[in-house]
């Protein structure tokens, strides 16, 4: 929800109205700041050492 004007100032934002911050007061424009995302953490299952990677395709080789 982005508001036309600064809630703290009641400076109209204008071309900054999708902002993070005031350009007149530098307050932090809660209702603009998106929450952050998380990372995505690794599979645990597709996660292998090296050495079973290795092994494996030295297997995959010898087999062919």
């Amino acid at each position: 929800m982005n508001l036309s004007r600064c809630p703290h100032c009641r400076v109209k934002l204008g071309n900054y109205r999708y902002a993070d911050a005031c350009p007149h007061c530098h307050v932090e424009l809660k209702h603009n700041t998106k929450p952050l995302v998380r990372a995505r953490k690794p599979e645990a299952h597709l996660a292998q050492p090296w050495p079973f990677k290795i092994f494996f395709n030295l297997v995959r080789v010898v087999e062919s």
